[in-house]
């Protein structure tokens, strides 16, 4: 299992491919995952939304307050999203064509800081009682690109 501090690692020296999107998303432990380990959970749905059982991709796809977080990311950026609801695709978004090595390891790093913040807000509400905040979550996202 991958640990935050890999993650951020990720973040700092850009992520080079699908290889880290994997390593990122399958390092998440979501509700759905404990109850197939026999995990007993009060409840299965969202952390955020409470409206569809938590999966990966329900959590940093699907989920109306991460689909606010990408939003937010894609203004900043300037460009338009498909919403792709698969990491693989979702991440391929950031995956510049023709461009070097260092801007895809830039734009790659932004995908994995904003799922990175996504997972560590959530773990927030849930084991300390955090209020949900999309802005917040792109904020440190951008954050942490940035420096």
């Amino acid at each position: 299992m991958t640990t935050w501090d890999e993650k951020d690692s990720l973040v700092k020296n850009g992520g080079d491919g699908e290889g880290n999107v994997c390593q990122v998303i399958n390092s998440v432990v979501t509700k759905i995952n404990l109850e197939r380990c026999g995990v007993s959970i009060d409840s299965n749905l969202g952390s955020f939304c409470r409206m569809e059982v938590e999966s990966t991709n329900h959590l940093f796809f699907y989920c109306r307050i991460a689909g606010l977080v990408w939003k937010q990311c894609f203004t900043w950026l300037g460009i338009m999203s498909n919403d792709h609801v698969d990491p693989i695709s979702h991440f391929l978004q950031f995956n510049l064509l023709n461009t070097s090595a260092q801007v895809k390891a830039f734009w790659s790093s932004i995908w994995i800081a904003v799922v990175n913040e996504i997972s560590k807000h959530r773990n927030k509400h849930i084991f300390q009682g955090g209020v949900i905040d999309h802005s917040e979550m792109f904020t440190l996202a951008q954050l942490k690109v940035w420096y």
